[in-house]
């Protein structure tokens, strides 16, 4: 059986299974049998080592629970709709209105089941399989059988999928590793194949957005939006769902019970959705919104764009930068103030969960009885004229303490997650940076005067593309991190060049060698300050945001989180090439604060989640200076720029001296020529242009766009 003997796993499907949330036919695939049988033959056939079945009856275990699911959620929320057209029997008694309703409803659902679900079905589901199918068990013994049928791809598609959803399951994490390091296993092939409609649409037009298709953003971002708020409305009737008490109440208790219960779990379903392939989407609402407005103001639709501008607001009203965005497209001609009231779903959503997170937080707030409660009770006034004695305190003796749901069963409100988002995204965010041995911060390394002579350098001679194209990380586009942002640079290399050409002044590639050489200074005191650094790459860059309305999705950054010396992957930072492997520290030294967003930050990875956690924040000024480890245990990023521009000395080390960046000594050789009155050797020219792939021509085409004179 190999290595994989030491692990316990799950899968997914081949190209051919329907696994549950992808689509396929309405057609159950064994009408005598539901999924749970299917799943307990299936495991019987994998503890049998009979993997050829176990693959079988799993698969057909799977596509039946999409199947049934599918179906009771067509039913229930068919029902649910037309539960306000039922024609009532009632003519005297109102109060019992809510019930008819429920009878009404019920029996429509059983109709409509009856009409959909063979005859033979039997629905009787124990909750240890409903269980297991929700939290992607079947997966658990399908990776495995995928394996030992040597369908590798599909085994690291299953234990992915199960992945996704159990974040924390540290052996099929292993167990995702090991096939993804098999020869037949594509990496980038690999997919969870229970993604969501919505996902997958939304996913689609993210990477619209980046190549900047318009028409096709709008229709992927409303397809997804409408098949998000279709799939929550499907999690919610399924909440509708048998609760155990562990106790006997009577018939008000136990509604009162049963109903907390299911309306915990529908407040559930947003966070439960926001699932992006293991990654949580909190602020996943107002991201349509965002991209939305975006686009439709890209093809010159400004009332749909306002629209779209109005709900971000309504949603999100302390967003400095859609506020931005409001007034830009409301100083345009025609446009009307009642272009910019929310969309009506946005309206719906929003007023339906403040309503139950009320109820929620009254109940949560009530529904506690302690002998400091009873006695303030027993206080109060009662009326004691009624038919009826009122005996609060032994009403309140009656009720245990564990009894009612509300004190055990956690849930999180959309609105309240909206708020945490709209305070979380502020553009005011505090510094907060915990030193450690593999990272520092210091401060007033550098005077206001010289940071502005580095500014100065960069406007004078940095460039787009500098620093990303002719690179490993070349990927064509100017700045390959965000299409939102305008990133200029100028290396030393390039620097010398100007000089050499006799387009600027060689005190200018002094000040920068100057100031690379106080940063390798003080990075090697700090960061090794028993072993020698090497400078890798020093890079003078400045961002800032591009005029207009912006758009800043959940994981549009200036530049998104990441690690100097490997590649983020799925699970594990790769260090191969094209990844600077050889960096050991990094270096960025601020140059100015007049600019808004753009703060630095650290993260680690949320054992259970799997997504990113911002641990530190550092907020740029001039002469501050932080110096870190390369590694993963650095991960780092920074966050969107949304007014002014951004500049920064960043440097890069090695403790392999084989990898020094050789433009410095060069720069200086340079140097030494000028000063000494003599004309620098062609050797200078010819390795600098060597090392950087740039020339004249390309320097004076930079000199005419950034005005340079001759000095």
């Amino acid at each position: 059986m190999g290595k994989l003997q030491i692990f316990v796993f799950l899968v997914i499907k081949t190209a051919t299974t329907k696994g549950y949330g992808q689509k396929q036919s309405q057609t159950p695939p064994e009408k005598s049998k539901n999924f749970e049988e299917l799943y307990l033959e299936g495991k019987e056939a994998y503890l049998d080592n009979n993997y050829k079945d176990c693959v079988t009856k799993l698969e057909a275990a799977i596509q039946d629970y999409q199947f049934y699911t599918d179906t009771v959620s067509k039913c229930k929320l068919k029902c649910s709709k037309k539960s306000h057209n039922f024609s009532s029997v009632l003519k005297n008694s109102p109060d019992i209105v809510p019930f008819e309703k429920l009878v009404h409803e019920t029996l429509c659902v059983m109709k409509c089941k009856q009409k959909s679900l063979s005859k033979e079905r039997v629905e009787n589901i124990g909750e240890k399989t409903r269980t297991d199918f929700e939290e992607k068990k079947p997966y658990d013994f399908l990776q495995l059988c995928y394996y030992q049928r040597g369908a590798h791809q599909d085994a690291a598609n299953a234990a992915f999928t199960n992945l996704v959803y159990n974040s924390d399951h540290e052996t099929m994490r292993a167990n995702l590793k090991f096939y993804m390091a098999l020869p037949e296993v594509d990496e980038n092939g690999v997919k969870n194949l229970e993604s969501p409609d919505y996902v997958e649409h939304y996913l689609l037009g993210t990477d619209q957005y980046r190549s900047e298709d318009w028409a096709g953003l709008i229709a992927s971002m409303e397809e997804s939006l409408k098949k998000y708020l279709l799939a929550e409305e499907f999690c919610r009737v399924n909440c509708d769902k048998p609760f155990d008490m562990g106790w006997y109440p009577d018939f008000k208790s136990s509604v009162a019970n049963h109903f907390t219960f299911c309306l915990k779990c529908k407040m559930n379903c947003a966070q439960n959705l926001n699932n992006f392939n293991g990654e949580f989407m909190d602020d996943l609402i107002p991201s349509f919104y965002h991209y939305l407005q975006f686009a439709y103001f890209k093809v010159g639709k400004i009332e749909m764009a306002s629209q779209c501008t109005g709900t971000y607001l309504y949603l999100n009203p302390d967003h400095q930068d859609m506020q931005g965005n409001a007034l830009y497209y409301k100083d345009v001609e025609g446009v009307k103030e009642k272009w910019f009231l929310p969309r009506e779903e946005a309206v719906t959503y929003v007023e339906r969960d403040e309503d139950e997170q009320a109820l929620l937080d009254y109940i949560e707030s009530n529904f506690v009885f302690t002998e400091e409660k009873e006695e303030e009770e027993n206080n109060t006034d009662i009326d004691t004229d009624t038919d009826t004695d009122i005996d609060s305190s032994e009403d309140a003796a009656d009720l245990h303490p564990d009894e009612f749901i509300a004190k055990s069963c956690p849930r999180n409100s959309s609105a309240k997650k909206l708020s945490a988002w709209s305070q979380n995204n502020s553009h005011e965010e505090k510094e907060l940076f915990t030193e450690s041995p593999t990272k520092k911060l210091v401060s007033n390394v550098m005077t206001e005067k010289q940071c502005q002579g580095l500014i100065d350098i960069a406007q004078l001679v940095a460039h787009s593309g500098d620093g990303y194209i002719n690179t490993p990380m070349d990927t064509g586009l100017d700045n390959p991190h965000t299409s939102s942002e305008i990133l200029k640079g100028i290396t030393i290399g390039k620097l010398a060049l100007f000089v050499y050409y006799g387009l600027v002044d060689w005190k200018y590639l002094e000040i920068v060698l100057d100031s690379a050489e106080m940063m390798t200074k003080r990075t090697n005191k700090m960061m090794s300050p028993t072993k020698t650094i090497y400078s890798t790459y020093t890079h003078l860059v400045c961002r800032k945001a591009k005029p207009g309305p912006k758009v800043q999705g959940h994981n549009v950054m200036s530049h998104a989180l990441h690690a100097d010396n490997c590649q983020l992957k799925k699970t594990e930072c790769d260090s191969s090439p094209p990844a600077y492997y050889y960096r050991d520290y990094s270096a960025l030294l601020y140059l100015n604060r007049e600019f808004s967003g753009g703060n630095l930050v650290f993260a680690e990875r949320d054992k259970k989640t799997g997504s990113f956690e911002i641990t530190d924040t550092v907020v740029p000024q001039c002469g501050k200076m932080t110096a870190f480890t390369s590694g993963p245990e650095n991960i780092h990023g920074v966050k969107p720029i949304f007014t002014g521009e951004r500049c920064v000395l960043a440097m890069w080390y090695s403790l392999d001296n084989t990898f020094e960046e050789p433009e410095i000594d060069i720069a200086m050789k340079l140097i030494d020529f000028i000063k000494a009155d003599e004309t620098p050797p062609l050797i200078i020219r010819e390795s600098l242009e060597a090392l950087t792939m740039f020339d004249e021509k390309q320097a004076k085409a930079v000199a005419a766009v950034n005005g340079i004179k001759k000095p």
